[in-house]
């Protein structure tokens, strides 16, 4: 893909947007967490039937409204943070052109976002727009040992765990009700300790695109920053106006 033409943007950190989508994905993870002690708890009483009566199995339906409550919640949290997620990726993304021409990404802010969305794109692109991300979130002519050129190791194995952690949620959601209740459990385990090391792998990724861009900005490059507003007004009182008084002409 060609790398998009350069049009200047000024630099507006992504910092706070990072900050909501790491305590989203801290929140995702202790969900995934609960939802495996419910798995768990599950294993422990027979499987709560329909119909049946909830005096004939408290544990069982216990275990089952756990699950759908922590299922419930984490779905929840999971939109709320793939949106906010997104739109770091964007502002961060729309940050590169701030750096210089020399930095125009070859994914767009649209296209690194939406790569999310197209289906077998979505295994590779928005990888490779999250390592252009980092690798430019630089200025080009910089030589400072800080900025390497070869993102950390943490970035492919967030990507891997990533992946299969939705492999394996896609598994556990398309299983049969044929297919042995322990076996099904299992599936549901493995898919949140997958998503659960896929959050603690990109709240990482993002720490390390903030922490980068934040340095370029406030070491290499100040002068990018957005300016802020300007001051508001000042009003100083009027001065008095000088009052000639006439002395009194002779009295009564």
């Amino acid at each position: 893909m060609n790398p998009q033409p350069y049009v200047h943007a000024p630099y507006r950190s992504a910092h706070t947007l990072g900050r909501i989508t790491i305590i989203l994905l801290i929140a995702g993870a202790v969900c995934s967490g609960l939802i495996i002690i419910a798995e768990v708890f599950g294993l422990l009483f027979p499987a709560f039937r329909e119909g049946q009566e909830v005096a004939n199995n408290p544990g069982g339906f216990a275990a089952l409204m756990l699950h759908a409550l922590f299922t419930l919640l984490g779905f929840a949290i999971l939109v709320a943070n793939g949106v906010l997620f997104l739109m770091w990726v964007h502002r961060s993304s729309t940050n590169l052109r701030a750096f210089g021409p020399w930095n125009s990404p070859s994914h767009s802010p649209a296209w690194a976002v939406g790569s999310f969305f197209v289906p077998f794109a979505n295994f590779y692109v928005p990888y490779q727009a999250i390592k252009e991300i980092w690798l430019k979130s630089r200025p080009g002519d910089s030589q400072s040992f800080s900025f390497e050129t070869s993102p950390p190791g943490f970035f492919p194995a967030w990507w891997g765990f990533w992946l299969a952690s939705n492999i394996a949620t896609n598994i556990y959601f398309r299983m049969s009700g044929d297919m042995p209740r322990e076996t099904t459990i299992i599936v549901g385990i493995v898919s949140e300790i997958l998503s659960i090391a896929a959050a603690a792998l990109a709240i990482k990724v993002v720490k390390e695109i903030d922490r980068r861009q934040q340095e370029s900005i406030n070491h290499v490059a100040p002068g990018l920053q957005m300016p802020g507003p300007p001051p508001p007004p000042t009003f100083h009182p009027a001065e008095p106006a000088n009052v000639i008084t006439q002395p009194n002409q002779g009295g009564a």
